[in-house]
């Protein structure tokens, strides 16, 4: 074996090692790559945040436009109203919870009846309509909101409390006429339909904008409209203080050429930016 002077152990120890200057320039470059790579994961994290929130505050907006469609679409005729005062308005209306067509009822100047008879028919899941202890009223031609909203209790009008009822059994019923009875006692109905068309319904809803936020609202149906209603259910936030000049609900009477309609118009605003969402909702039923 050849002997190892201290000149080389030197040197081969020079060569496998690194300078201070190698070391500070290492840490240098990995400083600044961590720094542009934390400034990306940032960059990126709060453009993912930024789009999801937007993504969001759409999915909410999206939402509350179908459900307004769907709902208002549904409504009773003539069952729409608006309020509102200098911080919420709000729009209210009465669901359709099942329909039919009724094949006699007592009208003025008849002799009031306690009940009355239609044709049989579903309730809104698809099942025979059956009344026990509920809260169902019987609308017919109603042609204001007066006419659904004032005191069902007296002897003549056009909605009365449905009495408690059961579909024939087995079903199908063997019968396609069905008489139902009127909780209120003997009543006589101020007009017939023209179309012999007989909704019944069990609540009033309504949505208001109020405090950036809109909220739904539902209960019995009578009296006038509340501000704000009890019970509220959040269905979008991040909405624009109400400018009178720009309501978010206005409703179009029918007219010789067209249903009645409801435009919807809904300002939402989020950091900085705002989304508008116009919408016309046409009332397909009628007295």
């Amino acid at each position: 074996m050849g002997k190892v002077t201290g000149k080389t152990l030197a040197k081969k120890i020079a060569v496998s090692g690194f300078t201070l200057l190698e070391l500070i320039i290492v840490i240098i470059i990995l400083g600044v790559m961590a720094v542009g790579i934390a400034g990306f994961m940032t960059l990126s994290t709060q453009t993912y945040l930024n789009v999801t929130e937007r993504d969001e505050l759409l999915a909410n907006a999206r939402f509350v436009i179908e459900r307004l469609n769907r709902e208002i679409r549904n409504a009773v005729p003539n069952s729409i109203r608006i309020d509102n005062n200098s911080i919420m308005q709000c729009i209210e209306f009465v669901p359709i919870a099942a329909s039919t067509t009724y094949i006699d009822i007592p009208v003025i100047p008849e002799v009031a009846s306690t009940s009355f008879t239609a044709i049989r028919f579903n309730d809104v899941s698809g099942d025979p309509y059956a009344c026990s202890a509920c809260n169902d009223q019987v609308i017919v031609y109603p042609l204001s909101v007066d006419d659904i909203y004032n005191n069902h209790l007296d002897s003549s009008g056009k909605v009365f409390n449905v009495g408690s009822f059961s579909h024939p059994l087995p079903p199908p019923s063997t019968t396609d006429e069905w008489t139902l009875p009127i909780q209120n006692g003997a009543v006589r109905f101020d007009d017939d339909s023209p179309t012999q068309r007989l909704y019944i319904a069990n609540e009033q809803v309504s949505y208001c904008v109020v405090n950036g936020q809109i909220n739904r609202y539902a209960s019995s149906i009578g009296g006038s409209q509340a501000l704000p209603p009890a019970n509220p259910v959040l269905m979008a936030e991040s909405l624009a203080p109400i400018v009178t000049s720009n309501l978010p609900f206005t409703i179009l009477p029918a007219t010789l050429t067209r249903n009645a309609m409801v435009q919807v118009n809904l300002h939402f605003i989020r950091d900085g930016e705002d989304y508008v969402f116009n919408n016309d909702i046409h009332i397909n039923n009628t007295p």
